[in-house]
C-alpha cells in the first residue's frame, strides 16, 4: 500500500495484511480512538517527514458563540480532556492558578476543599481534586461528584496510590471548576451540556482550535515484527482516573495503556518517533512481550510515565499487593522464578530523550519496569520528572541493565526517591517466621539474573542519585558518576557497589540485614558514609574506598570511614586531581582503578543530542566529617531513650512525612515502654492523642505511662497503634 491510497488512515490500516509496508503521508491525521492491530506479522508503518497522528477533533470560529464578554462556548460530540489553539495548550480552569513551575502541581492551596472556598462554586460536579500523597509518595486524584449543603465536596477516586495514607494537607488543587474560568488561556468542560467554554488569549485564532478526545493511537495485540517508524504522536487525553491497578507491595498503581500499547507481542519496534502532549503513558508494553525495542525517540510532555514494561501478577509466585501484607515461611511458594510467561522480557529502550514526564500523574517515571525480565535502558537522557527518572518495581524478575544514561532534575514534586529508584519487596521480604539472618537464601527466589546499573550519570537534588530501597537485592552498581545525592542502599542482599564517584556526597547505608552479602569497594566519596540502623557487621566487604580530602598532602588511612563501618582497613583519604571537573569530567587523573571512567552520557542520536538538556555541574566541596547534632533524650518515667528526626536519611529510613516524631533508640527492661510494646527503631508520632514532634515532647509533657492503648508509632514504615 502507498501514500496515494484514498482511504482514511484507520481504513488503510484495517486493510493491511502481514508483510505490508504502509507509508503515512505528511500532514495531520486525526485519531478519535485508538487503532487496534491484531495478529499481524512483519507490518511496517512508516511516516513521511511531517506525518503527525493527533488525538484531537478540530473546531473553528463558527463552532463558537460568545457566552459572556471574552468567554466563548462550543458543543462537542465526545468528552474532551484537552484544548489547544495553534501551538498553545490551554489550561483547564483551576484553583489556584498554576503560577510557579517549581511548586507541586505548579501551584497549590490547602483550602481547595474548604467550605469557605467551595461556597463560591455553584455546581462543581465534573471537576477534580488532585493532591500529593501525605508522605509525598506520589499522588491522588478524585472526581467531584457533587457538593453537600454544608459545602463539603463529594469525591470518588483516590485509587492512584497503593499506600492509602491520605492526601497531603497543603499540596492539592481543584480543576475543571466553571467559576475559576477567569483568565485568558483557560478552558472548562461542561459535561452535562457536552460543551466547552474558553477564554481565548488575545490574538489567538479559534479557527485553529482543537479538543483532545482520544487516549491513544495504536494498540498492538498478538503481533510479531510490527514496526512504527518516523511518526509523531501528540495531544491525547489524560487517563489518571483509570490508574487503579496495584503493583506488588508498592505505592504504585498503574493503567495498562498509553499512546502506543503493545500487548502479548514480539519483536515489535518504534524508531524515530515523537510523543508530545500525551495525557497518559507514552509506550506501554503489557504482558507476554519479547524483544520490544524503542530507539531514537523523543518523549516530552507526558502525563504519566514515558515507557512502561509491566507484567501480570499471575507470572509471580505468591504475589502480594499491599505494602504491609506478608506471607509466612510455612505458606510461601519457595519454587524459584516466575510461574508463567505473562511478562515482558529482553526488551530495550535505547538512544531516547525522555523529558517532562509526570505532568499529570505523580506516581510516574521516565521508564517503569515491573514484573519483567531483561529490560535494557541504554544511552538515554531522562530529565525534568515528577518522580524518579528510572524505576524498577520489586525484584521480579531481574536481569535489567541501565547503562550510559544521563538522568537528572528528577523528584521535582515527590519525596523520598532518587533519580534511579527501586525496591525489592519480594517473597523473602518481611516473611513471617523467617530469621533475618537466614533471609539471604530466599532473596533471589524471584530473580533470574542480577540488575546492573553501570556507567551512568545521575543527579538528584531532592533525594538520592541512586536509591536502592526496601529489599532491593542482587544489584551491580559500578562506574556511575553521581553529582548530588549519592548512593543509598536500604536493606537487601548481594549488592556490589564499586568504582562509583559520589561528588559532594557519599554512600548511604540504611538498616541492612545481618550477613547481607553486600560489597562496597573502590568508591570515591566526598564525605563519610551516612549509616542508619546498621548491624554490627556490614555485609561482605566495605573496603578500599577513597575519601576525597584536598588538604591531605599524601594518602592516609580513612579513619572517618573505618570508625563507622568497622571495616575499611585499606580505605584512604587523599587529594584527587580530576581531569576537568568544571566541564563535568571527574575522571581521577591519579587513580588507576578509574582510568577508564566514563565521560559521555545520555542520548547519542545527533538530532536528539543536539536539543537535550544537561545537568548542572556542581562545584567541588571539601569533605566534612558528619557530626551528631542531636543527643538522645532519656525519659526515665517511660523507661526509654529517644532522639529527633534530623535529616532526609532518617525520614526515608523510618518512613516519616516530615521532620516530626521521636525515634526510640533504647527500651529499658521492665519499663512502661517495654510493657506498652515499644521497640528500638519505632518512631512515636502520637501518645494518647497528643502529637509527638520531637523527643523532648516525651519527657516534657509528663505523658501517662499507663496509656498503652494510645501510642501511635511507625514501625518498618507502617503505622501501628499500641
Amino acid at each position: 500500500m502507498t501514500a496515494s491510497s484514498p482511504l482514511c488512515l484507520r481504513e488503510r490500516i484495517d486493510a493491511c495484511s502481514s508483510g505490508d509496508i504502509l507509508y503515512i503521508p505528511a500532514g495531520i491525521h486525526r485519531i478519535s480512538a485508538p487503532i487496534r492491530i491484531a495478529g499481524l506479522r512483519d507490518l511496517s508503518i512508516i511516516g513521511e517527514d511531517g506525518a503527525v497522528l493527533c488525538g484531537t477533533i478540530p473546531l473553528c470560529c463558527t463552532d463558537f458563540t460568545e457566552e459572556a464578554p471574552g468567554v466563548f462556548s462550543a458543543s462537542v460530540p465526545a468528552p474532551v480532556d484537552g484544548f489547544f489553539v495553534g501551538d498553545r495548550a490551554y489550561t483547564m480552569a483551576r484553583y489556584p492558578k498554576a503560577t510557579d513551575p517549581d511548586a507541586p502541581f505548579g501551584g497549590y492551596a490547602a483550602d481547595c476543599l474548604s467550605p469557605e472556598k467551595t461556597k463560591d462554586w455553584a455546581n462543581p460536579a465534573g471537576g477534580y481534586i488532585h493532591a500529593m500523597h501525605k508522605h509525598l509518595w506520589g499522588g491522588y486524584s478524585y472526581r467531584i461528584e457533587g457538593k453537600d449543603p454544608d459545602g463539603t465536596l463529594r469525591l470518588s477516586g483516590g485509587w492512584q496510590n497503593n499506600r492509602q495514607m491520605g492526601m497531603h494537607g497543603e499540596y492539592r488543587y481543584a480543576e475543571n471548576i466553571g467559576e475559576e474560568l477567569t483568565e485568558p488561556g483557560e478552558w472548562f468542560f461542561d459535561e452535562a451540556a457536552m460543551r466547552i467554554l474558553v477564554r481565548p488569549v488575545p490574538g489567538d485564532d479559534l479557527d485553529e482550535a482543537e479538543a483532545a478526545v482520544s487516549e491513544g493511537f495504536f494498540i498492538l495485540e498478538d503481533c510479531e515484527g510490527v514496526t512504527l517508524e518516523n511518526l509523531v504522536f501528540e495531544r491525547s487525553v489524560r487517563t489518571f482516573m483509570k490508574t487503579r491497578e496495584p503493583l506488588l507491595r508498592s505505592d504504585w498503581t498503574i493503567y495498562r495503556g498509553g499512546a502506543v500499547t503493545i500487548r502479548d507481542s514480539g519483536a515489535c519496534s518504534l524508531d524515530r518517533c515523537v510523543f508530545r502532549d500525551i495525557g497518559s503513558n507514552g509506550v506501554f508494553v503489557d504482558g507476554n512481550c519479547a524483544g520490544i525495542i524503542v530507539t531514537r525517540s523523543h518523549f516530552h510532555g507526558i502525563g504519566a510515565s514515558g515507557l512502561c514494561f509491566v507484567g501480570h501478577p499471575d507470572a509471580v509466585r505468591s504475589p502480594l499487593f499491599e505494602y504491609g501484607q506478608t506471607h509466612s515461611l510455612a505458606s510461601v511458594d519457595r519454587t524459584p522464578g516466575p510461574q508463567s510467561e505473562n511478562y515482558p522480557k529482553n526488551c530495550s529502550v535505547e538512544d531516547c530523550l525522555i523529558e517532562r514526564v509526570g505532568t499529570v500523574e505523580k506516581q510516574a517515571t521516565g521508564v517503569e519496569i515491573s514484573m519483567a525480565y531483561g529490560i535494557a535502558v541504554k544511552n538515554c537522557t531522562i530529565c525534568h520528572t515528577s518522580r524518579a527518572g528510572i524505576n524498577i518495581s520489586e525484584g521480579t524478575f531481574g536481569g535489567h541493565r541501565i547503562e550510559g544514561c544521563d538522568v537528572f532534575d528528577t523528584v521535582r514534586e515527590t519525596g523520598d526517591h532518587g533519580s534511579f529508584n527501586s525496591w525489592g519487596r519480594d517473597r523473602y521480604w518481611h516473611l513471617e517466621g523467617l530469621d533475618d539472618r537466614d533471609a539471604g537464601q530466599y532473596a533471589k527466589l524471584d530473580m533470574l539474573a542480577p540488575n546492573v546499573i553501570a556507567r551512568n550519570r545521575f543527579r538528584c537534588d531532592r533525594g538520592w542519585d541512586i536509591d536502592l530501597d526496601d529489599g532491593s537485592s542482587w544489584y551491580v552498581v559500578e562506574e556511575n558518576l553521581c553529582l548530588s545525592g549519592g548512593i543509598k542502599l536500604r536493606e537487601g542482599f548481594f549488592r556490589t557497589v564499586r568504582r562509583n564517584i559520589c561528588v559532594n556526597n557519599s554512600l548511604h547505608f540504611h538498616v541492612w540485614y545481618p550477613a547481607s552479602g553486600d560489597t562496597a569497594e573502590e568508591n570515591l566519596v566526598f564525605s563519610p558514609y551516612a549509616p542508619i540502623g546498621m548491624p554490627e557487621n556490614w555485609g561482605e566487604s566495605t573496603d578500599r574506598n577513597i575519601l576525597y580530602s584536598p588538604d591531605v598532602p599524601a594518602p592516609v588511612h580513612a579513619d572517618e570511614l573505618s570508625s563507622l563501618s568497622g571495616q575499611d582497613a585499606h580505605s584512604v583519604k587523599q587529594n584527587v586531581r580530576f581531569r576537568a571537573p568544571e566541564s563535568g569530567n571527574f575522571t581521577p587523573a591519579d587513580l588507576p582503578a578509574f582510568r577508564d571512567f566514563p565521560t559521555e552520557f545520555g542520548v547519542r542520536y545527533e538530532p536528539l543530542r543536539r536539543i537535550a538538556d544537561r545537568p548542572e555541574i556542581p562545584r567541588i566541596r571539601t569533605a566534612e566529617t558528619k557530626q551528631e547534632t542531636c543527643r538522645p533524650i532519656r525519659c526515665p518515667r517511660l523507661g526509654l531513650t529517644a532522639k529527633d528526626i534530623e535529616n532526609d536519611d532518617e525520614m526515608s529510613a523510618y518512613g516519616t512525612a516530615e521532620y516530626s516524631g521521636a525515634i526510640v533508640t533504647e527500651v529499658e527492661e521492665g519499663s512502661a515502654a517495654e510493657k506498652a510494646g515499644l521497640l528500638p527503631g519505632d518512631v512515636i508520632v502520637s501518645w494518647n492523642g497528643r502529637q509527638i514532634r520531637s523527643a523532648s515532647d516525651l519527657d516534657g509533657w509528663a505523658l501517662d505511662p499507663e496509656a498503652y492503648h494510645a501510642i501511635r508509632v511507625l514501625r518498618r514504615q507502617g503505622e501501628t497503634v499500641l
